[in-house]
């Protein structure tokens, strides 16, 4: 078992999480499995902090990418939605807690899971926002966010949308 840091730090004990996260998101088999044990045991001793709640959630979708056997991957896929569908019950309005649902609703396969919608509610909110309150989302993420929300649309079997949300992206593209 891995033990958290002792100095008691949440921001530090999550800056590694995260950083083990992102590794993981990009292939690294050990740092998923990593992220997800300081985060069982983090989510314990701050239950009910939603952005520990979307980690967790993202790291079992992480861990069900990662192994073989289907009914385990069913099962940890759909822990994992339900820990990202708590972790935004708990604060809609947090950026990261949205943009972590966001993303792995966008990677799971609709037909099975029917999470093209969701992925469309938290990247249309995080685009909201982001009109409503400007920096809210730095250039990069509103790429990121509009090329992920084609990516739901044409899931969710709506081109018009994500044709007309690709003409907004080449729009940014155009100007940077």
């Amino acid at each position: 078992m891995i033990e958290l840091a002792n100095d008691g730090t949440y921001e530090k004990q999550l800056k590694d999480i995260r950083k083990l996260h992102s590794s993981g998101v990009n292939g690294d088999q050990k740092a998923v499995q990593q992220a997800h044990q300081k985060l069982a045991a983090l989510r314990q001793a701050q239950p009910g902090n939603a952005v520990i709640e979307a980690y967790y959630g993202s790291s079992l979708a992480l861990l069900a990418r990662d192994t073989i056997k289907l009914l385990e991957k069913d099962e940890l896929a759909r822990e994992g939605l339900d820990a990202l569908n708590r972790a935004v019950a708990l604060d809609a309005g947090s950026k990261e807690v949205r943009l972590l649902r966001g993303n792995v609703c966008v990677r799971l396969p609709d037909s099975f899971f029917q999470t093209a919608r969701i992925a469309i509610e938290d990247f249309t909110f995080l685009l909201h926002t982001n009109r409503a309150s400007a920096g809210y989302l730095s250039a990069s993420e509103v790429k990121d966010v509009l090329g992920h929300l084609i990516k739901a649309y044409e899931s969710a079997g709506q081109p018009d949308m994500a044709k007309q949300t690709a003409l907004q992206l080449a729009g940014l593209k155009g100007k940077g």
